[in-house]
């Protein structure tokens, strides 16, 4: 699972996912509308997307990059404790 939000990388390498501030309330409401069906969870403070090996873990992938690219915050791999960079995907796989 990718984790998407304004974490503190520190807490990451310890595989723990603490947000420093809220993410743009405003992007988490306008971007899973490109894409209709994927499962995304939201959490207090971030947002959780599905990822390898998982029914649409390129468009989860995509969904990241697309979150990333218009709020600034740090996509994660919480379960192996590393800040993912995804390039420039944000259009692949949408909708």
């Amino acid at each position: 699972m990718l984790i998407i939000g304004h974490l503190d990388p520190a807490a990451i390498r310890e595989r723990t996912a603490t947000a420093v501030r809220l993410i743009d309330p405003a992007a988490v409401s306008r971007v899973p509308a490109s894409f209709p069906g994927l499962r995304v969870e939201e959490r207090d403070a971030y947002v959780v997307a599905p990822w390898h090996g998982r029914e649409d873990g390129e468009r989860g992938e995509a969904f990241a990059a697309r979150l990333q690219a218009e709020s600034g915050c740090l996509v994660a791999d919480r379960r192996n404790g590393r800040i993912v960079e995804l390039g420039q995907m944000a259009g692949r796989a949408a909708g």
